[in-house]
């Protein structure tokens, strides 16, 4: 077996028989079902991508995908089976890309852990930029992935956000996935990667003297399986250690997923706090707005109040000032009109009303004693005729 790559061709597989296929049963649907081609990955090579994508400080990565590609009733399902680490990818006009050293260590992993499948892909890992496609991943993928069921995975594992794109039918454009599934069955070329080139840190040892210990019995075990197996063979992992390595890269994910669930629920209860203090606060400035609204429109009520008393009084000052000035004035007129009553008083006499029987004689008998007053009765009014008055009249006694 030799696996095969010409720069100017496409590199994608192995010569050698594929295994016998069998569907998995196990099987957890993300997203939508894509009729054009259904992708199904492994639940280890899924682990691994995100836990590969965090390491190293979260740094930009590339990895490829092996599997098989597969065709049953007309029906194109795309198998992913492993993943391997992008080793000495370089950067080309500012994008990760495999270099020539990517490659051979592609090929290498391949004869020794994934014999018998095939280069279906690669992975883009951008920390913190999402799961979109970029125009220079697209041109890198039609150079290098020619094959229309060769995809492209790309993976925010700081967001948890990931897509995959494949050809559309023309095979010249890359397209998002509607969706893909996640199986779970027994995956020993994978869980023999995982242990190999685990991306989560050892504990370390507590003392020095523990340290030490380790080390030499680290070393112990790798001359007895470097003797046993022969330098060409390496010691494979029990099932038991297999089984370890994976629950440790899922307990590290979820323990980490629960984190950021953990601190997304802190920031949401803050955020709700200080709305609520902020609607509170709103609320009290409202209604001392609307408080001091009131006490403007009482303040600005009485000050028309005390504007208008004060013109009244200004007014009646000026009153004041203008009768003090014609006060000597005013008295001699007030003195003249007091006088002049009296004078008019003796001028015009006093009224008597004429009654029954009475005659001019009678009354000037009654005012001055004597008839000699019928004449002056008469010229105080108007009379012609002394015979000629009636009852009820009233008549000046001058």
């Amino acid at each position: 077996m030799r696996y095969y790559f010409d720069g100017d061709s496409n590199l994608y597989g192995y010569h050698s028989d594929e295994k016998p296929f069998t569907f998995p049963t196990k099987v957890k649907q993300m997203g939508a079902v894509d009729h054009r081609r259904k992708i199904y990955v492994e639940d280890y090579v899924y682990t691994y991508l995100y836990q590969y994508g965090k390491s190293h400080s979260c740094t930009e990565k590339v990895a490829a995908l092996v599997g098989r590609q597969i065709e049953i009733d007309g029906e194109e399902i795309l198998m992913i089976c492993g993943a391997i680490q992008g080793k000495d990818a370089t950067e080309e006009n500012g994008t990760l890309t495999f270099s020539a050293a990517t490659w051979e260590y592609v090929g290498s992993q391949m004869d020794k852990y994934f014999q018998g499948m095939t280069l279906v892909g690669w992975v883009h890992c951008q920390p913190g930029f999402g799961a979109f496609l970029m125009s220079k991943d697209e041109a890198f993928h039609k150079l290098y992935f020619q094959e229309p069921w060769q995809v492209l995975f790309v993976v925010d594992p700081v967001d948890k956000l990931d897509t995959f794109y494949i050809y559309n039918e023309e095979a010249d454009v890359l397209q998002q996935a509607k969706g893909y599934f996640v199986y779970y069955e027994k995956n020993e070329e994978m869980q023999e990667y995982m242990l190999d080139h685990s991306v989560v840190k050892p504990k370390e040892a507590k003392n020095p003297e523990e340290k030490q210990e380790n080390e030499e019995q680290e070393k112990v075990e790798k001359e007895e399986t470097k003797s046993q197996e022969g330098p060409r063979r390496r010691r494979r992992p029990t099932p038991e250690e297999r089984i370890d390595a994976a629950q440790e890269i899922r307990r590290v994910l979820q323990r980490r997923a629960k984190e950021a669930e953990a601190a997304q629920r802190s920031k949401y209860t803050m955020l709700t706090s200080v709305s609520c203090i902020l609607c509170v606060i709103c609320l009290c400035l409202g209604y001392g707005l609307f408080s001091n609204l009131n006490r403007l429109e009482e303040l600005e009520t009485k000050m028309t109040m005390v504007q208008d008393s004060y013109t009244v009084l200004a007014e009646n000052v000026e009153d004041v000032k203008v009768q003090a000035a014609f006060a000597p004035r005013m008295t001699a007129a007030a003195e003249e009109e007091t006088e002049e009553p009296e004078e008019t008083q003796k001028t015009e006499g006093r009224i008597h009303v004429v009654e029954a029987g009475e005659t001019l004689g009678s009354i000037s008998q009654k005012y001055y004693g004597d008839g000699n007053g019928v004449e002056k009765i008469m010229n105080a009014n108007g009379l012609d005729n002394p015979n000629h008055i009636v009852c009820g009249q009233e008549l000046l006694i001058p």
